[in-house]
């Protein structure tokens, strides 16, 4: 990454505002939509927000993906971009199905309703944040980092005490049927969140319908702080615990988001996720 990768934006001739944007969602998401450049800037539709689009159109950092009533999707997808963040093969680049789009949409509103949170961007950061200002083992992480960790929302939600802050891990449910996708998600997370020990999951959807059996499922694990038995991150995860008889701080929050998404009709892609040159 660049010294300042918003300065370098702007020396490809965008505003702050406008650059300030992109990063952002380059770093965390790839996906965005007209209304959230508006509430990034506080501002109605108007002009700024056409500018930033004609601007990105005309030198090749975004495509339009168009859905049914006048739905209009914005995709960073230029290398460009993502190069000036240290990661010009970004899997932000590659074209997603529906579903992760929805999702891409949903954890960008999330982000921007909680710009107080520091957010810990791309992989790389958060391999050195857990690692380095966490100390959570190597083992944990290599097991733990999968994409469904590496591509949602993680935030502190204190930044002037990055080795003892709660660590939030966002979930987005981008209209799932049921909550077996997040049991599999706390079953991968579910060793790093220990290693934490100071935590919270907030489970983000545009419905409340599995509210009820995520939370209980998340309080079926963390509810009992006792130790697991012995295994193969037993040491690792709660040897510091054990001497130092800290309490595992657990905290499970819902949130219900009042925004309308464009009405999704593509498939996944099969196979290996295309991307753009």
């Amino acid at each position: 990454m660049v010294a300042d990768p918003i300065l370098a934006l702007e020396a490809l001739g965008y505003t702050e505002r406008e650059a300030a944007f992109l990063y952002l969602v380059a770093a965390h998401c790839g996906y965005f939509l007209r209304r959230q450049f508006d509430y990034f800037i506080d501002r109605n539709k108007g002009s700024i927000a056409m500018r930033l689009l004609a601007r990105a159109r005309e030198l090749g950092h975004i495509e339009s993906i168009d859905y049914p009533q006048g739905w209009h999707v914005y995709h960073v997808c230029s290398r460009t971009i993502y190069r000036l963040l240290g990661d010009p093969e970004s899997q932000l680049r590659r074209i997603k199905g529906d579903a992760a789009v929805r999702a891409q949409l949903m954890a960008l509103d999330y982000i921007l309703e909680n710009e107080g949170d520091h957010f810990v961007a791309t992989g790389a950061e958060r391999l050195r944040f857990f690692g380095e200002i966490r100390r959570v083992s190597s083992g944990i992480l290599e097991t733990t980092l999968d994409p469904l960790l590496l591509t949602s929302p993680v935030s502190l939600a204190d930044r002037t005490r990055p080795t003892q802050s709660a660590v939030r891990f966002a979930f987005i449910d981008e209209g799932l049927s049921g909550a077996d996708k997040f049991l599999r998600y706390l079953s991968v997370a579910e060793p790093l969140l220990r290693a934490l020990d100071n935590f919270e999951v907030v489970y983000v959807a545009c419905s409340d319908f599995n509210f009820a059996a995520v939370k209980t499922a998340f309080w079926d694990v963390f509810a009992n702080e006792s130790f697991p038995k012995p295994g193969l991150f037993n040491d690792a995860m709660h040897s510091d615990r054990r001497k130092h008889h800290v309490p595992l701080q657990a905290r499970f929050t819902t949130l219900l988001l009042n925004y309308i998404y464009p009405q999704m009709q593509r498939s996944e892609p099969k196979g290996s996720e295309k991307v753009r040159t």
